[in-house]
């Protein structure tokens, strides 16, 4: 991965994919994200609900905990230093195993979670109206800088 190597920071791709489109799906979509249930998706909806799907897509056993297997899983074999160094970061008490608060504090401060809500907020009032989510589909992805 040539390419790769001229960034300052390595990314992963995590792809995060609302499935949304027509009618009751969309519907559907919007209220799950709207965890209060008051109309809008904030930014902490909106953040809590990406991790949440990102978590989950690479914890393949569903065991509430990203393995070293399931992370290995990710990437080619080109770069093993660089992603064995990632786990150690997030895996933070050294079990080897990652759960969802240490991804999710990870996240906070790695990824470009803020950008994608920004990019649906298309009227800048700082929440997501069920007309805003209009793409069909909608497929957005989430990088998690490491």
């Amino acid at each position: 991965m040539k390419s790769s190597a001229k960034f300052s920071g390595f990314m992963i791709m995590v792809f995060v994919c609302l499935f949304a489109s027509e009618g009751y799906a969309l519907h559907e979509l919007f209220k799950s994200l709207d965890l209060n249930k008051d109309g809008a998706v904030d930014r902490n909806e909106f953040s809590e609900d990406m991790k949440r799907e990102a978590f989950s897509k690479l914890d393949e056993d569903q065991n509430r905990e990203i393995s070293y297997e399931e992370w290995k899983g990710l990437y080619n074999t080109e770069e093993p230093d660089r992603y064995d160094e990632m786990f150690r970061r997030m895996d933070k008490d050294k079990n080897k195993g990652v759960t969802f608060f240490e991804f999710s504090d990870y996240a906070d401060r790695h990824s470009n979670i803020d950008e994608a809500f920004m990019g649906l907020d298309k009227n800048g009032n700082n929440s997501i109206e069920e007309d805003e989510l209009t793409v069909r589909p909608l497929f957005k992805w989430i990088t998690v800088r490491f």
